[in-house]
C-alpha cells in the first residue's frame, strides 16, 4: 500500500517541453491496483522535483516556483486526506481497496459541501476569495481591488509562514484572536503603519463576510481588542498666506527673464510645450517652464478641492459659465466627475479669482476638449509621482519652511520614540496638500460641513473627518471669551460698562455658523452652544 505524489503525463517526463504544464495527482496504489485522485494543482515540467522522495521536507514542487509555498501545502492536504481515509476504513476494520478509498473521498466530497466547507483548509478557500474578488463578478471598481491586493498578499504570505512554522494546516475556524494578533505583530514589525495593518485586518472580517453569504462557513473573524490604532495624526495643509505666496511667486514663469537664472540654480530648468489644434486646423504650441506649471497645478487643487487625477483630465468645456464676457472675473464652476467614485459622482466648484487667472492662462485659443492643462510630448497627462517628486522642490525654492510635527505611533496609539521631531513643510507638499487645503480654507471661513463635502464629493462624514485637524486656534476661539462679560459684570458692578459695536447680519451668521460648526463636531457642550446663541441674538 503506498500514498505518493505523481504529475499527470501523457508521454514520458523527457519528451514534455520544461514550460508545459501537467497536473498534479495523489496516487494510491493497493493490491495492484491504482487510484488517481486530482489535487487540482498545475506545475511546470522545469518546477517538479523527481527526486522528492529523497529530500527531507517532501516537496515535489521546487522553489523555483513562485507560489511552491501554497503549492506544496495544497498537495499535502490532499495526502492528507487520503491518507485518513484509510486510516479511517482499517480503523473500521474494512479492506482499504481502491474502489471503496474512491467512494468514501467522493462521499467525504459531498458531506463538505453539506457542511458548508467548514473543513476546507483556510488558504484554498481564501484564494477562492482573492480569484471572485479578481472576477467580473466584483461589484466594486478596478481601482479599489487595485487596493485590495497588498492586503491579501500580506494575508497569504503569513499564513504560509505561521502554517510552516507550526506544521499545520489552518481551517477558517483556526482564524483566532491570536492568529490576528500575530498577523498585527508581523505586519508591525514589517514597518507597516497602524493604518495599513487596520486593512490587513478588514481583508480578513471581508473575507469573513463573504463565507457566510456563499454558505462557506458561519463564523466571525473580528480584530483584537487590544488593537486599537486610532491616532489623531496631525493633518498637514497650507495656509492662506503661503498659498497667496506660492500664487505672487512669478519667478518660475516664462515671461520672467530671471527664471533660467532661478531655475538653473537649483538644476530644475525644463520646459513644457502644450500643442493643440484650433478650429481652422492650425497647430498652436505655447510654451512653459516645468515648475511654472507644477505650481499653477498646486494652486489649482487649493482652490477646486479635486484629487490630482480628476485635475488632469478636466477639459474646457468643464467650466460651465454664467455669462459670456470675457473683460473682468467671470462667473461660473468646475464639473467634474470623481475618478474614485463606483458611480462616477459629479462635483461642482465654483470658480474665485485664482482659479479664474490660472484658467485663464492655459485655456486661451483652446476649443472645449481640450484638456485645460499641458500634457507629456506622447500625450498623456503629468504623472502624480512625478509632480509629488517636484512639487516639493518647488515649495522649498518658495520657503515653505513652517515647521509642522507628523509623528508616527505603535499599535497602541502611543508616539514612536523619535517620529515627533519637527521638518519643514515643504517636505510633506504633494498633490493631495491641496484637497486638505481646501477643506481646511472652507472650515476657516465657516461654510457649512454638508455643503464642503458636496464639493469634495465625500459622502461619508467619518472618511472627511481624515482631511483636517482641529487646530489650537479653534479651541482658543471658541473659549476666549467664555464667562468673561459675566465675570466683567461681576468686577465693574459700580462702573457703567461699555456696550460693544453692533455686529452686523453678516457677522452675526458667520459666528452662529461657526459655534454650529463646532458644536457638531463635539467641541463645544451643547449648554455652552446655547448661551453662546442667546448672546449673539441677545435673547435672555
Amino acid at each position: 500500500m503506498k500514498v505518493f505524489y505523481e504529475i499527470t503525463q501523457n508521454k514520458s517526463f523527457e519528451k514534455h517541453d520544461k514550460n508545459d504544464k501537467l497536473i498534479v495527482s495523489v496516487r494510491y496504489r493497493f493490491q495492484g491496483r491504482r487510484l488517481n485522485t486530482t489535487t487540482g494543482v498545475s506545475v511546470k515540467v522545469k518546477d517538479w522535483d523527481r527526486k522528492w522522495r529523497n529530500k527531507v521536507n517532501k516537496e515535489p514542487i521546487k522553489t523555483s516556483d513562485p507560489q511552491h509555498k501554497e503549492k506544496n501545502l495544497r498537495l499535502k492536504q490532499k495526502l492528507i486526506e487520503v491518507r485518513n481515509t484509510i486510516e479511517n476504513l482499517e480503523k473500521d476494520g474494512l479492506i482499504p481497496t481502491t474502489d471503496l478509498v474512491k467512494s468514501h473521498l467522493r462521499e467525504n466530497k459531498v458531506q463538505k459541501i453539506k457542511k458548508t466547507l467548514k473543513e476546507v483548509h483556510f488558504l484554498v478557500l481564501f484564494e477562492k476569495y482573492e480569484s471572485w474578488i479578481n472576477s467580473d463578478s466584483f461589484p466594486n471598481r478596478k481601482s479599489y481591488v487595485m487596493t485590495l491586493k497588498p492586503p491579501i498578499r500580506d494575508v497569504k504570505e503569513y499564513t504560509t509562514e505561521y502554517q510552516l512554522k507550526y506544521k499545520v494546516l489552518l481551517l477558517p475556524s483556526d482564524i483566532n484572536e491570536d492568529f490576528i494578533t500575530g498577523l498585527i505583530k508581523w505586519c508591525y514589525n514589517r514597518g507597516l503603519q497602524p493604518s495599513t495593518i487596520r486593512k490587513r485586518t478588514k481583508i480578513l472580517s471581508m473575507f469573513s463576510t463573504w463565507c457566510r453569504t456563499n454558505n462557506y462557513g458561519d463564523f466571525v473573524i473580528t480584530k483584537p481588542k487590544t488593537f486599537s490604532p486610532s491616532e489623531e495624526r496631525q493633518v498637514i495643509c497650507l495656509f492662506r498666506p503661503e498659498v497667496n505666496k506660492l500664487f505672487h511667486f512669478d519667478k518660475f514663469n516664462m515671461d520672467n527673464s530671471k527664471h533660467t537664472t532661478l531655475l538653473n540654480k537649483h538644476k530644475c530648468l525644463n520646459y513644457v510645450d502644450d500643442t493643440w489644434t484650433n478650429k481652422k486646423g492650425k497647430e498652436i504650441t505655447k510654451t512653459y517652464t516645468s515648475y511654472e506649471v507644477y505650481r499653477d497645478m498646486l494652486l489649482f487643487l487649493c482652490n477646486v478641492g479635486c484629487r490630482f487625477g480628476d485635475m488632469v483630465k478636466m477639459r474646457v468645456g468643464d467650466f460651465v459659465f454664467d455669462d459670456k464676457g470675457i473683460q473682468g472675473n467671470r462667473k461660473g464652476y468646475f464639473r467634474f466627475y470623481m475618478e474614485k467614485s463606483r458611480t462616477k459622482k459629479e462635483v461642482k466648484v465654483s470658480i474665485n479669482q485664482m482659479t479664474d487667472r490660472i484658467f485663464r492662462k492655459y485655456v486661451n485659443g483652446k476649443n472645449l476638449n481640450h484638456f485645460i492643462f499641458p500634457r507629456t510630448e506622447f500625450g498623456n497627462p503629468i504623472s502624480n509621482q512625478k509632480f509629488n517628486k517636484h512639487s516639493k522642490h518647488i515649495g522649498e525654492i518658495v520657503g515653505l519652511n513652517r515647521m509642522v510635527r507628523q509623528p508616527e505611533f505603535d499599535l497602541y496609539g502611543k508616539i514612536i520614540e523619535g517620529s515627533d521631531e519637527p521638518f519643514p513643510l515643504f517636505q510633506k507638499v504633494v498633490s493631495h496638500i491641496g484637497r486638505r487645503t481646501f477643506i481646511r480654507e472652507h472650515i476657516e471661513r465657516g461654510t457649512p460641513i454638508r455643503t464642503i463635502m458636496k464639493m469634495t464629493g465625500h459622502t461619508t462624514q467619518k472618511v472627511f473627518d481624515g482631511y483636517y485637524s482641529i487646530l489650537d486656534k479653534d479651541i482658543l476661539s471658541v473659549n476666549d471669551d467664555l464667562y468673561s462679560q459675566t465675570l466683567k459684570d461681576d468686577y465693574n458692578s459700580q462702573e457703567e460698562v461699555s456696550e460693544p459695536n453692533e455686529p452686523t447680519s453678516i457677522d452675526v451668521e458667520n459666528e452662529l455658523k461657526r459655534l454650529q460648526e463646532f458644536f457638531d463636531k463635539g467641541i463645544l457642550p451643547e449648554k455652552i452652544y446655547e448661551k453662546k446663541v442667546e448672546q449673539i441674538l441677545g435673547v435672555k
